[in-house]
């Protein structure tokens, strides 16, 4: 296994690893570095070597923390139905619809599907983006009922919320809806 650490090139094996399968390129696997798991994305399977059946060499970048988050934001703001914080500033709250609570719920299980898309073990973008343009839609629907100033930014940005945030931003007056 030859890993490509962040912020260098030219990588350096790390382990050796007996699979039962082989990972297809745009898999993320884990390999071990300095007995630390580390999550990597298949880049390159060489094939083996003459005489050397069964024997491959799999090149794997190793991913950050934030890279899949990075670039699902990348992809979300891409998006034509951005609202800028100009116009979010401009959204005079009301008297709360009915569907508010269902609404914001909507937003919370499409931002809990875009996490398990990201987590997969290979993971999926364009359903982990398909999920995040259908929370930002119901964010913007609940948007001028908000008053947590946090909760409305973070309802209709790129990045999916956990559990913990939704907790500790669901509003006390919606607390049913949970």
């Amino acid at each position: 296994m030859k890993l490509a650490r962040i912020g260098d090139a030219e990588g350096e094996t790390v382990e050796t690893q007996h699979r039962a399968t082989m990972p297809e390129v745009g898999d993320v696997i884990d390999v071990t570095v300095d007995g630390m798991p580390v999550r990597a994305r298949v880049t390159r399977i060489s094939s083996p070597a003459p005489g050397a059946e069964g024997h491959f060499t799999i090149d794997v970048d190793e991913l950050s923390s934030g890279y899949l988050l990075e670039t699902l934001s990348a992809l979300a703001q891409s998006d034509n139905g951005k609202l800028s914080s100009d116009e979010l500033s401009s959204i005079k709250p009301t008297k709360p619809h009915s569907a508010l609570g269902a609404t914001l719920k909507l937003a919370r299980q499409c931002h809990a599907l875009t996490r398990q898309a990201l987590d997969r073990p290979k993971p999926d973008l364009a359903v982990a983006l398909r999920y995040m343009q259908a929370a930002r839609r119901a964010g913007c629907l609940a948007a001028p009922y908000l008053q947590d100033e946090e909760l409305l930014r973070r309802i209709v940005g790129y990045k999916p919320m956990s559990d913990e945030e939704w907790e500790r931003l669901w509003p006390s007056h919606l607390q049913d809806w949970k």
